[in-house]
């Protein structure tokens, strides 16, 4: 087989590949739209968030929940707030726990420095 005979058999694969791609009569212009990306859940953060303070973590879990299931309806504004809730959350319960743990110690501390003195 000559090589000018493959480039033959290319370019009537090609023109056949085109025929098959043609527009239906009355089809209007296609738009795609990107999607945006589904919002963070913040669910591993607000769970770790209950180690710390459990009274602000219980919402930073539900927010976390919102959030995903914003996200499997598609509703992306209420995905964002509530991920933005929820991290707000987890992020005040870890430190409302981190500083009610370090002013105990504290606490402890000094009570027993006066006792022994």
């Amino acid at each position: 087989m000559a090589a000018g005979t493959k480039i033959k058999d290319l370019e009537a694969q090609t023109t056949r590949g085109r025929q098959a791609y043609q527009r239906l009569p009355g089809s209007g212009p296609v738009m795609l739209i990107a999607l945006p990306a589904p919002a963070k859940d913040y669910l591993c953060l607000s769970i770790t968030a209950f180690c710390f303070c459990i009274l602000l973590a219980i919402p930073a879990l539900l927010f976390s929940l919102k959030t995903r299931e914003a996200n499997f309806v598609g509703d992306w504004r209420r995905a964002q707030r509530n991920s933005m809730l929820a991290l707000g959350f987890s992020l005040a319960s870890i430190l409302v726990g981190c500083i009610v743990m370090a002013s105990s110690i504290t606490l402890v501390f000094e009570t027993e420095d006066m006792t022994s003195s």
